[in-house]
């Protein structure tokens, strides 16, 4: 075969660490990966994310990861190791190699198997056996596993059989990587790229003999492969190769893995960094310090959503994921290159060259102009006064108009500036408005610039603005119209008049101005801009009030609420985008609205905002449909049109089933739910890793529910004292773009009667009532039974009452770096709901919150156990404290009571918790501005006695909120029978973090007697808030 190597030559752009679109996530060992140093990732079939690290194996599923530790004395544990390679075969099996030369694979029944490699045993390179000799790829062939070794060439593993192979070519054993595609094998080695005939059992080299770091995937018949310092485009039907030219100094070149996605090569540059190189463009960006964090980068996947994880040696796994950030983003220090600087920001426009201005509302102000193109920074104005600064921009034909001010201050100016000189100018009012009238706002229009004033309309001639003798034609000389504010559809703008309830319509084009709506409903105090939407709705943004909408042909008006699913009822300037929705600025972040369906979609800072929180006039739509707005961390800009759903539907996954108190295997494909043990809880995820926080989830038990239940995103499901029957639960989930897999997940359920249910125990009815006269002769004495047993009853109860009061602290703690708030209502029959607090001598405390099942005496016995086992057992990690006090509650043995508990340890600015089946805790980063629920499943104390209780630590800081509360909160019924659910409980909480304890907890026991409107609620409710005071300097 005739071997040829073709270059492409042309001209490369090479760009250091300038990524204006290049924001990675991190997951380390502080979000719950058991080491840093993540050497592989893969994604398997079912969605999940495999890590293979240091510290062995982590599966990943959005929210929590999962260890697989070794244990020796398991043979079907999880190989012992430093995970090097993960795969899956075509059964289904989840194989792993590591760097000790174990390896196994995890079957779909959980159980792992390992597998001995006889050519391993005994075999060590250059006497390192453990590391040079590690397992490197892991690959699927048919009904083989193609495994490859770092020295000691290729295995073939069929069933039980086991075949080894190496050659004599000089490096050719020395695998980093194996690819199977048009079911023929290909090899990275040190050698080059060789082909492996599985038939003839032989290693063919190919036209490549440098070292080879990896492959891309595939791109038709071709793919990329990485060498040392060069990248090559390989044709493996004709052996021939296409040297990719990266105009990166080869100095700097360590090439190892690469992948290709959207026309890109990201290649993992070792010790340098990432390379990124974008095929049509033939430009180069190197991504180094500090744009990404200073490590090395091992492996690289991508994912289904096309987000490209990689591993790295000390920071655990980065993310990059291009749906993940829709927004552009300017903040003070992103881009690494061209950060703009600062903060808080004010005022925003966009010129006739697509350039982005705003201007900096801190001490020391100045105005930034960001490059449309290159994304570079110049700074005007640049100002030694410490005072802040508000600024308003205004374009005019041959430059913009400025006004720099801050309310209450005497002091305003003015600044002219020009496109020819890229200067301002300081200018002065009267030279604005010679005769002295002028008027706030000041519109601007494909004809100009424009200000509505007491005397009439005035237009800018470049220099000042004067009488606009056509426009005012429109108007008697008598009438003067003030535009108190003013809206742009294409050539149509419409002006609300200041001193009426009337909007005009201005036909730019014609210079005809004419009233097109007036209703009283326009006088909406604390608006902030408004809408006219197909001349058929007005819709007026609020600071409060949420958005109003007004019908312009019956003239009736409605609020939209966050009811309704509004972010937030703080709003600011409002535009129609050109995706024909509504697009607003709040303090949550940003929406759009669609008026045809009444939908609402939310954008937070996880899809790349600047902050949750915008400024007032500080945003502009320019003429073809482009958007910027800035708030109190930098500012955003974005097409509508663009913001669009670009993800696949996720898998949906029943991860766990808890029946009674006990854990059941998903894979009997069956739940068996004995009538003794009659609740179960499903626990469920969607495997969408882009945001998880907004995956929603809706489930079905079908054969007892007659619709869906939407759970928004709360991932598990209870059920109680279910008929006897068959059942078929069902979940489905979306991802944070709102795509749903209808298909979901699904499970078989299967009910047992009890046995006085069964087809025996109703012949024995029968039988019964045959002897029904007998009976009636004792119903007297069974009445008079009755009444005394309810007097029995009663004394029992006002007993336990008095127990449960006797059991709580009287006050809270002394700490004045704490703020706590308490509450406990018991329903009609006294529970055993209790709460308490142990102060130890280094200052720290811990915080306690239970709930004993049952009612009467008999919980108030479990509580006062629970109790005493809290006061004897000594400083503790608080799941070692649950632990001792699962044991002492279980030797005690008061049946089938148990008793759910959480114990919080406030210490040295962090909360470590644990948790025994009580509902999840609720905590809120004063500085992340973030609720997060903190669910941690356990049984119940008293249950199974060799329970292991996990833990969880959080940082606790200054501002920060934690609330703990029993399950008759959430589970409080109105008179229709629905459940308040956690869902409404989280969105309380959150919109009153930042207020006192007290004002969190009132907040939830009014939302209680709301949603109560008079129903008895059939179980105790307690709260316990804790707050981290701020320092008072």
């Amino acid at each position: 075969m005739n071997k040829f190597l073709t270059t492409t030559t042309f001209l490369f752009t090479l760009i250091i660490a300038q990524n204006t679109s290049y924001k990675f996530d991190y997951f380390d060992i502080s979000d719950g990966l058991s080491q840093n140093r993540a050497q592989v990732i893969y994604q398997a079939r079912d969605g999940y994310i495999y890590v293979g690290s240091q510290g062995g194996l982590d599966r990943f599923d959005g929210y929590n990861f999962k260890y697989f530790s070794h244990n020796p004395s398991d043979s079907t544990s999880v190989p012992f190791g430093w995970v090097s390679a993960i795969s899956e075969d075509s059964k289904n099996n989840l194989w792993v190699g590591t760097t000790q030369k174990t390896i196994g694979y995890l079957k779909p029944n959980g159980l792992w198997t390992r597998v001995k490699l006889k050519a391993m045993e005994n075999w060590d390179r250059d006497g390192r056996s453990w590391w040079w000799g590690f397992i490197s790829d892991i690959k699927p062939y048919k009904d083989k596993v193609l495994i490859s070794s770092n020295g000691n060439g290729l295995f073939v593993i069929d069933n039980e059989e086991q075949e080894h192979y190496t050659t004599d070519i000089d490096g050719a054993n020395i695998v980093s990587e194996i690819k199977v595609i048009n079911e023929r094998i290909f090899l990275a080695t040190r050698g080059g790229v060789f082909e492996f005939d599985i038939n003839k059992k032989e290693f063919l080299q190919t036209s490549i003999s440098l070292p080879v770091g990896g492959f891309s995937n595939n791109k038709n018949d071709k793919f990329y492969i990485s060498t040392d310092k060069e990248i090559f485009l390989y044709d493996f039907k004709n052996d021939s190769y296409e040297n990719i030219k990266i105009n990166v100094n080869k100095n700097d070149r360590s090439f190892r893995k690469i992948a290709f996605y959207n026309n890109r090569l990201w290649i993992l540059n070792e010790s340098y960094g990432i390379v990124i190189h974008d095929l049509k463009n033939k430009s180069s960006i190197q991504l180094s310090p500090p744009a990404i964090k200073d490590t090395e980068h091992f492996s690289m996947t991508l994912d289904r959503d096309n987000a490209i994880w990689i591993g790295t040696s000390s920071y655990g796994m980065m993310k990059y994921d291009p749906g993940k950030q829709k927004f552009k983003l300017y903040s003070k220090d992103f881009p690494s290159s061209n950060p703009l600087g600062y903060d808080v920001g004010w005022g925003a426009t966009i010129d006739r060259n697509g350039n982005y201005w705003t201007g900096k509302a801190e001490a020391y102000g100045e105005i930034v102009k960001i490059d449309r193109k290159s994304g570079k920074i110049k700074r005007y104005l640049q100002d030694d006064d410490p005072r802040s600064w508000f600024w308003n921009f205004r374009k005019t034909n041959d430059g913009m108009l400025v006004w720099k001010g801050y309310p209450g201050r005497s002091e305003n100016f003015w600044y002219k500036y020009a496109y020819d000189t890229d200067k301002f100018t300081e200018i002065d009012f009267f030279k604005l408005f010679p005769d002295s009238v002028a008027w706030g706002n000041w519109i601007v229009n494909s004809k100009g610039t424009y200000s509505f004033t007491p005397k009439g309309i005035k237009v800018y001639d470049g220099e000042s603005f004067v009488l606009d003798k056509e426009l005012n034609k429109n108007f008697a000389d008598d009438e003067v119209l003030l535009v108190s504010d003013w809206s742009v559809s294409g050539d149509v703008v419409y002006l609300l008049n200041q001193g009426s309830s009337m909007i005009y319509k201005w036909n730019v084009s014609t210079s005809s101005i004419s009233p097109f709506f007036e209703s009283k409903h326009l006088q909406q105090s604390d608006r902030q801009s408004f809408v006219v939407y197909n001349d058929s709705l007005v819709y007026l943004t609020t600071y409060g009030f949420g958005l109003v909408e007004i019908n312009t042909k019956n003239d009736t008006k409605s609020f939209i609420t966050v009811s309704d699913g509004l972010p937030s009822q703080h709003l600011y300037e409002g535009y129609k985008g050109n995706d024909n929705n509504l697009w607003i600025g709040s303090n949550y972040g940003i929406f759009s609205y669609n008026p045809k369906d009444r939908s609402i979609k939310s954008y937070l800072v996880a899809d790349g905002l600047q902050d949750f929180e915008f400024n007032s006039n500080s945003s502009f739509q320019s003429q073809d449909g482009e958007l910027i707005y800035v708030g109190i961390r930098g500012l955003n800009i974005f097409y509508p049109n663009d913001i669009v759903p670009k993800s696949n539907p996720p898998q949906v996954v029943i991860q766990k089933a808890i029946v009674g108190e006990s854990s059941v295997n998903l894979n009997n494909k069956i739940i068996k739910i004995p009538w003794n043990e009659n609740k179960v809880v499903f626990d469920f995820v969607a495997l969408s890793y882009r945001n998880p926080i907004k995956n929603q989830y809706s489930y079905y038990m079908d054969g007892y529910e007659d619709d869906w239940i939407y759970s928004n995103n709360r991932r598990f499901a209870t059920y109680t004292n279910l008929p006897a029957g068959k059942y078929t639960f069902k979940v489905k989930g979306s991802n944070n773009d709102g795509i749903w897999n209808e298909e979901g997940a699904s499970i078989s359920v299967r009910v047992y009667p009890a046995p006085w249910q069964t087809w025996w125990a109703y012949l024995i009815y029968i039988v019964s009532i045959l002897g029904l006269g007998y009976s009636y002769s004792k119903y007297k004495e069974r009445s008079q039974i009755k009444q005394m047993e309810d007097e029995r009853k009663q004394s029992e109860l006002d007993a336990a009452k008095d127990l449960q009061e006797s059991m709580l602290p009287k006050t809270t703690p002394e700490n004045n770096n704490f703020s706590i708030e308490t509450f406990i209502r018991s329903s009609t029959e006294v529970g055993g709901d209790y709460y308490d607090f142990f102060t130890q001598e280094d200052g720290s405390f811990y915080s306690v919150c239970g709930d004993a099942t049952g009612h009467g005496t008999t919980a108030g016995m479990m509580v006062s156990i629970t109790k005493a086992g809290l006061n004897g057992i000594p400083s503790l990690p608080p799941n070692e404290i649950l632990n001792r006090l699962n044991k002492v509650v279980k030797r005690v043995d008061l049946g089938i009571i148990r008793m759910s508990l959480n114990i919080v340890h406030f210490k040295n600015g962090t909360a470590t918790m644990a948790n025994a089946a009580m509902p999840p805790i609720y905590h809120y980063s004063a500085e992340k501005k973030k609720m997060n629920e903190i669910e941690i499943v356990n049984l119940p104390l008293g249950g199974l006695a060799d329970e292991e209780y996990e833990l969880a630590e959080i940082d606790f800081n200054e501002g920060d909120l934690l609330v703990q509360l029993s399950d008759g909160l959430p589970e409080a019924p109105n008179p229709d029978g629905e459940l308040i659910d956690y869902q409404r409980l989280f969105d309380c909480i959150e919109q009153n973090a930042m207020k006192s304890p007290k004002d969190v907890v009132e907040s939830l026991v009014a939302m209680a007697e709301e949603w109560l409107d008079g129903n008895i609620n059939p179980d105790d409710i307690t709260i316990v808030a804790t707050k981290k005071n701020k320092t008072k300097e």
